[in-house]
This record gives structure tokens, C-alpha cells and sequence, in this order.
């Protein structure tokens, strides 16, 4: 078992994480092939749309639909059992972001290499993000 400490605080423009959405989330794709996982917002009447990517996925738990969402960065007790999960070993733990999604009371994890977390303007395309605003990423 991986005796390790939660990983350092990323920082993005707004600040380090957690993040909180008052908007409805929902899986958006995983391609198995590039171990990439989205989760996009599917209200409609806030305007932007906000799309949360992990990258190098290499473990998750998720729900099908999130009310609200919270992205965190898992505790000590929470790292070392994600970790376990996806049969991560130790001498490779260290390159893992393990993460924690909150939402009315229910929780799931991902556990990833990286994360970038964009808001695009209506009518824009999430293919391109040189028309978005950064929200937070990974240093890594």
C-alpha cells in the first residue's frame, strides 16, 4: 500500500482547487484509447458551457448525472484508497492526481496525470480552445 501524502496544490488563474459548480455536469466522453474522460455542463440556459478534461485516466468512479459539482483534491486516507483501486504502485503514485467529485451529498473519484477545466461561450466550439477561458489546470 502507498504510504503517501495528498500532492501539492495546482494553481490555476482563479486560484488552486477545490471548484465549485452550481450547474448541472454530466460524463461527456471517454475515449479508452487516449484515457481521456470530459464532463461537460448540460444546462443550457446559463449561456457558457463548462468542460472539465482529465487526462491519463487511469481510474474513476463516477455518477451519471451531478446536480452540482465539486472538484477537489482527495486527502491522505482518500489518495491511498483510489490508488489501491486502480492498482497503482508506489514507485509510479507520485505522477497520479487523485481528485474527488462531489455533488448533494454522493462522491466519486478520478484519478488522472493531468486536468484543464474551461469555460467556452455559447455557440462556441469545445474543439477549440483558443476561444475559452481557463478556470484551473494541472501544473503537470
Amino acid at each position: 500500500m502507498p504510504t503517501l501524502s495528498a500532492p501539492d496544490r495546482d494553481s490555476g488563474p482563479s486560484g488552486a482547487l477545490p471548484l465549485t459548480f452550481d450547474r448541472v455536469f454530466r460524463p461527456w466522453r471517454y475515449a479508452v484509447s487516449h484515457s481521456e474522460l470530459r464532463l461537460r455542463t448540460v444546462d443550457t440556459e446559463a449561456g457558457d458551457l463548462i468542460e472539465a478534461a482529465f487526462f491519463g485516466v487511469v481510474g474513476m468512479k463516477l455518477k451519471s448525472l451531478y446536480q452540482s459539482l465539486t472538484i477537489d483534491y482527495a486527502d491522505r486516507a482518500q489518495t491511498a484508497e483510489i490508488l489501491r483501486f486502480a492498482d497503482i504502485k508506489e514507485k509510479s503514485a507520485h505522477h497520479v492526481r487523485c481528485l474527488t467529485l462531489h455533488s448533494t451529498g454522493d462522491s466519486g473519484f478520478i484519478a488522472c496525470l493531468s486536468f484543464v477545466v474551461r469555460s467556452y461561450p455559447a455557440g462556441s466550439d469545445p474543439a477549440r480552445p483558443d476561444n475559452s477561458a481557463l478556470i484551473a489546470r494541472s501544473n503537470r
